[in-house]
């Protein structure tokens, strides 16, 4: 039995369907606008028996019965049998068929078939399975993960453009990271992370940058699991509130958030206006190139510009060239788009110097990345004092007047930090974040990941005590900072703290 999801953008409709066996003998479904299909799509451009589905040795196929304008599977025209799997976005014409359940002998493919028992998941602890992996370019995986296909069926629930953090298990040791949501929770029984391979630096460490990325790259195959700690995270998204006028500006790998979001823009038929500029070294590393021009082609409001910064011998490129410039930046409307900007340190910094020599109101200027911070003098620190007691307080918050810089307690010693969960005290040398001094202590309940204040994952609260930021906790909301909650990656302790780990 097979479940698909139907979405006509010309007509606005959406449907449900079930392909199931009308005798126990029935291993075919025909697609078309014939009324001997067992799928009839009523649109002129897709041929009378247009595609089939086969059933074969506990595997679903999907086939072009030899159509006049062909069929396309995830983006891409077949011309042999695809081998269907949950998630599978099939396009015939203007009309999507989106693969939600596959019932069948295969332990990636098969969902649980009880929808009442379908559940979102949003902020819990999840083990998800890998059941596809694509090579995007030579350096750059996606994989596709869906819940346990033998617990109720689980529907992700995200804001394009979000991250999540992932655990993964490298030499017995647990290690955690967060990677961007290429996927679109439109299309919620699946969830993709696109990984780039990251080189090694010389000498390096234990655990250098691109560990887990290149983990993933070498050693996860489909049937593997990684944890998804928590639901997802980041303020880098453009919902709920969708601008009129959008443009996303990405570099390498940054494109992850940018296709979430541009994938959401497509499935809901969205007449914001787009533009997408990519940033690429060359030709061969465009992440997502064909998904994009299929798109671009399809959408009259999705406008599509890639630039690349070295060409490749013996491989054509028509686009642009060079480094994202000013003059790339001066579109006749520049000033009435939200911009959204995901990349290296460096990129981004380019890019926001030039929208200000544009004078483009950075009020809806929205940035994005992982990884530690370029820069390592601190910045100037910004105090945080949390509720001591809400009853005594009424639920309210003070905020604190900023400190200096110099952390120490009001008789003048180190402060120290109380962990009320694991029963320890600790003192807190000066210039010594809240995470080191839990880790020096043997404290293990906070989690830890960029060490920038920019994930969130060691998001802790505090019950009493005031910190000082190093820089600014762009992972934490306002109300979380009037609650309480600090990132102990960037937060020193000003005076004697108790934490909640």
């Amino acid at each position: 039995m097979i479940k698909l999801q139907t979405v006509n953008l010309n007509q606005q409709e959406h449907g449900q369907h079930t392909l199931a066996q009308n005798d126990p003998d029935q291993t075919e479904w025909l697609i078309g606008r014939a009324k001997l299909c067992d799928l009839v799509l009523e649109e002129q451009d897709i041929s009378r028996v247009h595609a089939k589905i086969k059933f074969s040795d506990g595997i679903y196929y999907f086939l072009d019965a030899g159509s006049l304008i062909g069929s396309f599977v995830n983006g891409e025209k077949i011309a042999q049998p695809h081998r269907l799997q949950v998630g599978d976005r099939i396009q015939l014409g203007e009309t999507f068929l989106y693969v939600e359940e596959l019932m069948s002998q295969s332990p990636i493919a098969q969902i649980n078939a009880n929808t009442d028992a379908a559940r979102y998941w949003t902020s819990e602890d999840l083990t998800v399975f890998c059941f596809r992996i694509v090579d995007e370019t030579l350096d750059t995986k996606t994989f596709w993960f869906t819940s346990n296909p033998a617990e109720s069926t689980v529907l992700f629930y995200y804001q394009p453009g979000q991250f999540v953090l992932i655990e993964v298990e490298i030499e017995g040791q647990p290690v955690l990271r967060p990677y961007s949501i290429s996927s679109t929770p439109s299309r919620p029984y699946a969830i993709a992370l696109t990984v780039k391979r990251v080189p090694s630096p010389p000498n390096s460490s234990d655990l250098p940058p691109g560990t887990v990325s290149n983990w993933l790259h070498d050693h996860l195959s489909v049937g593997d699991s990684i944890k998804l700690h928590g639901g997802a995270q980041g303020q880098f998204t453009f919902l709920p509130n969708l601008p009129p006028k959008l443009l996303l500006i990405s570099a390498g790998s940054g494109i992850t958030p940018m296709m979430s979001m541009s994938r959401w823009l497509y499935d809901t038929a969205s007449d914001a206006d787009v533009v997408f500029l990519h940033s690429a070294r060359t030709p061969t590393e465009i992440i997502f190139c064909h998904e994009l021009a299929l798109m671009a082609t399809q959408m009259s409001n999705f406008h599509l510009k890639i630039t690349v910064t070295q060409q490749v011998s013996g491989v054509a490129w028509m686009g642009l060239t060079g480094r994202i410039s000013r003059s790339m930046l001066e579109l006749p409307d520049l000033c009435d788009r939200t911009v959204f900007v995901c990349g290296a340190d460096g990129f981004r910094q380019s890019v926001r110097t030039l929208l200000e020599e544009l004078q483009f109101p950075m009020e809806q200027f929205h940035e994005e990345s992982f990884g530690q911070r370029s820069d390592a003098s601190p910045k100037e620190p910004v105090s945080s004092k949390p509720v001591e007691d809400a009853s005594e307080t009424n639920g309210a918050s003070e905020t604190a007047l900023p400190k200096t810089s110099k952390q120490s307690d009001s008789n003048g010693s180190s402060p120290t930090i109380h962990f009320s969960q694991s029963q320890q005290d600790a003192i807190a040398a000066p210039n010594t974040t809240v995470l080191e001094v839990a880790q020096q202590a043997g404290v293990t309940t906070i989690n830890s990941s960029c060490r920038a204040g920019v994930c969130g994952a060691c998001k802790v609260k505090v019950a009493a005590g005031e910190v000082n930021y190093q820089h600014s906790p762009s992972a934490l909301t306002d109300e979380e900072q009037t609650t309480g909650y600090i990132l102990a990656c960037v937060a020193c302790p000003v005076t004697r703290v108790t934490v909640e780990a």
